[in-house]
């Protein structure tokens, strides 16, 4: 353990651009035992192709032949958030390779697709998961259970967010309900529409910490989103009349992460 100690010391912080995106000590110190090999973020993931963030800016990148042989379940694969070590930093002949996925703080994870046992990773190395539920129509407690039970089993704190407080007329009770099923969890009251209770979330946000948004579709995830970044970075919806629920709006195949203050935040649809 000395000598891993003072391996990583001896460095210094090598990579101060990455460090905003979560390269804390804990991964360089592991990261500098690769030599030849440079760290980087995975932001995108389309099937075999992965975007990646490196100290340098993003390339494109793909999985070495070396780790794909020696990969046994999808979980050994790349995920969005994951931090890897790739064999160059500029994308001048073509994709870069993916050599080795460092050590994983915490993910949340389903099961595959295909009726398989096998689990995929949907997001890793997150610190703080939002859960985002209406307070409307949409409102659902044993959804909201199942998300909890996702978030501590990923080893991210989980913050609820309830939204679409202006179409709500029984506030109080819903929180009292929520309270009841939320293990100590933060409880947020946020309306979209009317620009209430959404600068609360920054108090969760700190350079070098990850937080992600999960939620059914049509519960204003996208539109929270585009408030915080002060642009819109994912297509919305207006709701629909009939049920008051949000139409689904984002279309992404891969999960994304977008800098929020020096933040990344992972953005899945539906």
């Amino acid at each position: 353990m000395g000598d891993y100690l003072k391996k990583a010391s001896g460095n210094g912080m090598r990579y101060p651009n990455l460090k905003k995106y979560g390269f804390s000590e804990r991964f360089e110190l592991e990261a500098s035992f690769y030599e030849g090999l440079y760290p980087a973020r995975v932001t995108e993931q389309h099937r075999n192709i992965y975007r990646v963030i490196c100290e340098d800016g993003e390339l494109q990148a793909e999985v070495s032949g070396k780790l794909q042989y020696a990969a046994e379940c999808t979980m050994d694969f790349p995920a969005v958030g994951d931090w890897v070590m790739i064999d160059r930093i500029d994308g001048n002949s073509g994709s870069v390779m993916i050599r080795s996925i460092l050590r994983r703080k915490s993910f949340f994870a389903r099961r595959a697709a295909g009726g398989k046992e096998d689990v995929q990773i949907v997001a890793a190395n997150v610190d703080t998961i939002f859960i985002c539920m209406s307070l409307n129509t949409d409102f659902n407690l044993r959804r909201l259970e199942r998300y909890m039970s996702i978030a501590w089993d990923s080893m991210a704190t989980p913050v609820i967010v309830l939204t679409k407080s202006d179409l709500c007329d029984d506030i109080e009770d819903k929180i009292r309900e929520v309270s009841s099923v939320s293990a100590g969890a933060d409880i947020m009251i946020c309306s979209n529409a009317e620009e209430r209770g959404i600068d609360a979330v920054y108090r969760y946000i700190e350079e070098g910490k990850t937080i992600a948004f999960i939620g059914a579709s049509g519960v204003g995830k996208s539109t929270l989103i585009n408030r915080l970044m002060g642009r819109e970075v994912l297509a919305t919806k207006e709701i629909r009349e009939s049920d008051d629920r949000g139409r689904h709006a984002t279309r992404h195949t891969a999960s994304c992460f977008y800098c929020l203050r020096a933040e990344w935040s992972s953005i899945r649809p539906g």
